[in-house]
């Protein structure tokens, strides 16, 4: 880790002496410390993005036949996108796409329910992740449970019934078969035994048994949500999960606690599960290229451009221009002014005063002299912009605005409170010394020897 500091180091000291020399150059060169930074962390964080399939089963009035489990029910698919609120918070939008079924045969009162109807379903939701939760962290980085809560509209069609069997009606009778008529022991001679088509044909709405009128295209439903999350990378998440969506009415399958007979419900809610499998595509994270990647090709990516301005990062003098802004060729926000303030940041864009202020509005010199004189502080930046000459002032001068901190007291080998590029170089080579002889770099760590050289470019 040492030598590659120390050639990073040799590489930049050739601009170390000529960046003390002018205010321009200054800046060009702690632009270029920022290669080995952390970047700028956006405030805006790209979505990310889930698309799922599964099963689902309905649960209400009309039980399925078949025991529920995951692998009964209709298919159903699922789009989401979310967006994070915190480490641990996310806000989603979803939509899901399915059919609800079902079917219950009762042979012995010679009754038998079904209805089949389209589903989508849009609404949002809070997603809520335990990975930072102590012990679930301690045990694994590479699954984290999750759970979410929302409320979604539910836009179905009319509800159909599969009454008929190729244009004639099924009856059912007490053996469990289906016949053309009802059943009676004239018909066990006449009947002819007929088989569900599962065509779905009768309009439960147009035929409406009970005389209820209580049909709605849109339903509320709250869909709760529990899964793990397995992380195959920082990019990449597999997500297995079950959801159960309880749905604002009770007449998704047309039989209600309206009803009469054997056509009275229950009185609580229908809804359905949701069994899935999904692929999160997290875009914040997803992997770019950069100048530096090699590829089996070429040793390194021709165009590099992380700002988006149009200037490749070789030739960016601004490599941190907001997207957006307009930019000269060098990649540098345009200043119609000339006042050092980009016209994106200038408030007023054509300054011809003594001065200006940090927001780019003229100053004269007696507001200047004011400013200076009235007990109103200036930061070192501001000094510095007014009186650019203090760059290249005398030791007594830049020790008045820049005090050495005492952790480096020890790099001023001449005690003139003022490290000096000599100075600096003898600190820098002594970081790779040991022993009782070595000289005061020996004791920094790498992460100090950075802390050193910005403060030397600052003081």
């Amino acid at each position: 880790m040492k030598n590659k500091i120390f050639f990073t180091i040799l590489f930049f000291v050739p601009f170390l002496a000529f960046s003390q020399e002018k205010q321009e150059n200054y800046s060009q060169f702690d632009k270029i410390l920022q290669i080995d930074k952390k970047p700028i962390a956006s405030p805006l964080k790209l979505p990310l993005i889930t698309i799922g399939t599964g099963v689902v089963s309905y649960h209400g009035d009309i039980k399925n036949d078949e025991a529920a489990n995951f692998s009964v029910g209709c298919n159903a698919f699922h789009f989401e996108m979310q967006q994070r609120m915190s480490s641990t918070l996310k806000f989603g939008i979803r939509y899901l796409h399915t059919e609800l079924i079902g079917s219950s045969y009762y042979s012995d009162i010679q009754t038998f329910y079904n209805f089949k109807t389209e589903v989508n379903s849009f609404g949002a939701f809070l997603n809520y992740n335990f990975s930072n939760i102590s012990p679930i962290a301690k045990r694994s980085k590479i699954l984290s449970p999750y759970a979410s809560i929302g409320i979604s509209l539910l836009q179905r069609p009319e509800a159909r019934g599969d009454w008929y069997s190729n244009g004639e009606k099924m009856f059912l009778w007490s053996d469990g078969t289906f016949r053309n008529c009802k059943e009676s022991d004239y018909n066990a001679v006449h009947s002819s035994i007929i088989y569900r088509d599962y065509d779905f044909e009768t309009s439960l709405q147009v035929e409406n048994i009970d005389n209820k009128n209580y049909y709605t295209p849109i339903i509320a439903s709250v869909p709760l949500e529990l899964g793990i999350t397995y992380n195959i990378s920082k990019a990449t998440k597999i997500n297995i999960g079950y959801q159960y969506h309880i749905s604002a009415t009770n007449t998704l399958d047309d039989i209600t606690g309206k009803g009469s007979g054997d056509r009275k419900g229950n009185k609580r809610p229908d809804g359905f599960s949701y069994a899935y499998a999904s692929i999160t595509f997290d875009l914040d994270n997803m992997p770019r290229k950069s100048k530096f990647d090699a590829t089996a090709n070429e040793n390194y990516v021709v165009y590099w451009d992380e700002d988006e301005d149009g200037i490749d990062e070789t030739e960016d003098d601004c490599p941190y221009t907001p997207k957006g802004v307009d930019v000269f060729a060098n990649g540098c926000p345009l200043d119609d002014d000339n006042d050092g303030i980009p016209n994106y940041k200038d408030k007023e864009r054509m300054t011809r005063a003594f001065w200006h202020d940090e927001e780019g509005q003229g100053m004269t010199e007696a507001e200047l002299r004011e400013r200076l004189t009235g007990g109103e502080k200036l930061s070192q930046e501001e000094l510095y912009r007014y009186y650019p000459e203090l760059l290249n002032g005398g030791t007594l001068t830049k020790q008045f605005y820049k005090r050495i901190p005492k952790k480096f007291k020890i790099c001023d080998i001449d005690n003139n409170d003022y490290i000096d590029l000599n100075e600096l170089l003898y600190t820098i080579n002594s970081f790779f010394d040991e022993g009782a002889n070595a000289g005061p770099g020996a004791s920094f760590s790498s992460k100090e020897l950075s802390e050193l050289i910005e403060f030397f470019f600052l003081q």
